[in-house]
């Protein structure tokens, strides 16, 4: 029985050790791809042409995988520097409500830019700045609050299977499950008015299959996106303690991946990318940004029959 107990405890730690590699692994990939996309987008800017909430986006993104990596390298029976500790889990259980509300951001962003073409209007700088600093204002509030709640009691911080820390009071979690729900459910509603209208426009927006179809499909990963992170924020929020937790996590990992995948395929960046061996070739106009999200040709089009319209 005793050498039952060991193979069963030693096939365990392997379990265990899969599951923070596979975690790791993921979250390293969620940032080297968000820092490369970004960089991208900041040196080739006259090629990958983005809003200002857009590179926030990325920027929410690569602070999200970073705060999960403090303890990359370490032994499990290691025990992490307390502050250190403290901080990390204050930072885990924020940042998820940053991502959300950037993406919140994002979505307005296209909403403005879709209603634009219908009915041309000057954004206001106002905007811009709102997009950009207030998915901070929410997750910072919630920062400084665990944080308190850390720093009182280090006695509730703890390290998660050597993997991140954590609050062992279910209070932080359930918090930032139910605040990450309401922003996504918040930012489906601004994709239903998106969608609908998408439809109004259709008419005018299929005249360049390209910028129609590039369009519904953001819309579409923008909604995936969104209802992924509901469920899974619902299911964390209602799932008492079980050995799967570290399972539940990887899976959580797997969204800075697929936002990566999402916001980084489209053409221009590739063309970005190609440039760099294709050194002197011009790039050709109308190539697809989401500043624009139609060419020029299109976007003008639009206009002029709005005009005649009205």
């Amino acid at each position: 029985m005793a050498h039952d107990l060991v193979r069963r405890g030693s096939v365990e730690e392997a379990r265990v050790d899969r599951m923070r590699y596979a975690f790791y692994g993921l979250q390293l990939a969620g940032l080297l791809g968000a820092v490369i996309i970004l960089l991208t987008a900041i040196i080739w800017r006259k090629a990958a042409k983005r809003h200002a909430s857009w590179f926030n986006f990325m920027v929410t993104w690569i602070i999200s995988c970073s705060s999960y990596l403090f303890l990359i390298g370490e032994p499990l029976d290691t025990t992490p520097n307390q502050t250190l500790c403290v901080f990390q889990a204050a930072l885990i259980y924020s940042v998820p409500t940053l991502t959300s509300a950037a993406t919140i951001a994002l979505v307005i962003h296209v909403y403005m830019t879709l209603r634009s073409l219908l009915t041309p209007i000057n954004h206001r700088a106002i905007w811009t700045a709102a997009l950009v600093a207030g998915p901070y204002v929410p997750a910072w509030a919630l920062f400084a609050t665990f944080l308190m709640m850390g720093l009182s009691d280090p006695s509730l911080v703890r390290a998660f299977d050597g993997t991140y820390c954590s609050i062992s009071n279910k209070t932080p979690e359930r918090v930032s499950a139910i605040v990450v729900a309401a922003l996504m459910i918040l930012c489906l509603g601004v994709e239903a008015i998106i969608f609908r209208n998408l439809r109004r426009a259709w008419a005018v927006l299929k005249q360049d299959d390209r910028s129609s179809v590039s369009m519904v499909v953001r819309v579409l990963a923008f909604t995936s996106v969104g209802m992924l992170s509901i469920i899974l924020s619902l299911i964390f929020c209602v799932l008492p303690d079980t050995h799967n937790d570290m399972v539940f996590n990887v899976i959580i990992s797997l969204v800075p991946v697929s936002s990566v995948l999402i916001f980084g395929t489209q053409k221009d960046i590739f063309s970005a990318w190609a440039s760099i061996v294709r050194i002197g070739r011009r790039r050709s106009h109308g190539i697809d940004t989401w500043e624009t999200f139609t060419p020029i040709q299109s976007r003008q089009t639009i206009h002029l029959q709005a005009a005649e319209a009205s």
